[in-house]
């Protein structure tokens, strides 16, 4: 082949392989830029989710059963103005109805080991009425009839007398609204019946799994957590929690004097601060505000005046009045910190007085904003 024509194939190869590495490139470039954007987008969503979640305050609700935690839950819930929808007020209504004739049974139930007996014997008839009612309950609505039945055990003196004694007596299941439940019957057997404020908060429900209220307040979104299960589960989840921002335990005051339903020895207050301890000292918690609620200042303030609390503390030499008890149970539940520098903020509660936890809840998120937000920059 003449020198000539070789070149000339050569110059053509080489303008096809410049055309074709420059077309490759061009591809590339396109797909780099595609990719490009693609990135940022990702890096635009994860900033964001990050930004959202350094904006969303977490808490975890924990305590002893019967403490309150429910009705706490249920406070943020109303005074965040969340309303409840009709299904949630339908079958809240037909937890009262049967709230009512459960805990009514229970405390009838309760007259033989107490040694008692009805001061009327026509109340033997509304027994038998209620526990007709009872076996064929769950194809019944609760009606006139099955009120006035419970209307008129209530009114005698043997079942109120039982129901003050309920927690001395050990007496099942038994809550303490179930009071307000029975003084509001007529109210409640109407036809039309539909759960009032009151009535949700005080209403007793047991939590199973995991119940979350979210809400927003200041442009800060919060996401609070009410863990039910047995303690022996506890081990098994806890670690599911420990980005909290905060942990508000729950501890009921009037529990002082009360034993556990599951083993009849264990003092009430004494198993609270047994889970305290456990939780302040957990490591998924190290770092974590911890607010103590010490809760039912009502039924406790009331109680005091009866029975010391040496009943749960018997190595307490103070007064009996509310003000010195509260400051040594306080002492208490602080001294079971590991770590001296851990800083506790308490309250003492009544759950069901709303203007109360208002106040409470109000200054307890300004300080976990101030506390875990600040950090962030954010404010």
């Amino acid at each position: 082949m003449p020198p000539s024509q070789f070149l000339f194939k050569l110059f053509l190869k080489l303008k096809n392989f410049r055309q074709t590495y420059q077309a490759m490139g061009l591809c590339q470039s396109e797909e780099e830029k595609v990719g490009s954007q693609k990135s940022r987008a990702i890096d635009k969503e994860i900033k964001q989710n990050q930004s959202n979640d350094e904006r969303t305050v977490k808490l975890l609700l924990l305590g002893a059963g019967e403490c309150g935690k429910s009705t706490v839950l249920k406070q943020m819930r109303l005074l965040t103005s969340k309303t409840y929808t009709a299904d949630e007020l339908e079958a809240q209504a037909k937890l009262v109805f049967t709230n009512i004739v459960i805990e009514m049974d229970h405390i009838v139930k309760a007259m033989p080991s107490a040694h008692f007996n009805f001061s009327d014997p026509m109340r033997e008839h509304d027994v038998h009425m209620l526990t007709l009612y009872i076996k064929d309950m769950q194809h019944k609505s609760f009606h006139a009839d099955a009120a006035e039945h419970v209307a008129k055990l209530w009114k005698d003196p043997v079942i109120k007398r039982l129901y003050a004694e309920r927690r001395e007596r050990n007496i099942r299941d038994i809550g303490d609204n179930t009071e307000y439940f029975f003084e509001n019957l007529d109210r409640i057997a109407k036809p039309d019946y539909s759960p009032n404020s009151m009535d949700t908060l005080l209403l007793r429900t047991k939590t199973t799994g995991i119940v979350e209220v979210q809400f927003e307040i200041k442009k800060v979104k919060f996401r609070v957590f009410d863990v039910g299960g047995q303690r022996s589960e506890r081990k098994k989840w806890i670690h599911c929690f420990e980005d909290v921002n905060a942990i508000i335990f729950i501890a009921a005051l009037s529990e002082y004097n009360e034993v556990l339903f599951e083993d009849e020895t264990t003092n009430r207050m004494i198993e609270s601060m047994r889970l305290f301890e456990s939780i302040c000292n957990s490591r998924w918690f190290h770092n974590t505000n911890i607010i103590l609620f010490l809760n039912k200042k009502d039924l406790f303030e009331d109680k005091i005046k009866k029975e010391n609390i040496t009943k749960a503390f018997p190595e307490y030499r103070g007064a009996q009045n509310y003000e010195e008890t509260v400051a040594f149970i306080k002492q208490k539940f602080e001294a079971l910190s590991n770590n001296p520098k851990k800083t506790f903020y308490v309250h003492e509660t009544c759950a069901t007085d709303t203007n109360q936890v208002q106040k409470i809840l109000d200054s307890v998120i300004s300080m976990i904003i101030q506390s875990n937000l600040h950090k962030s920059g954010l404010y």
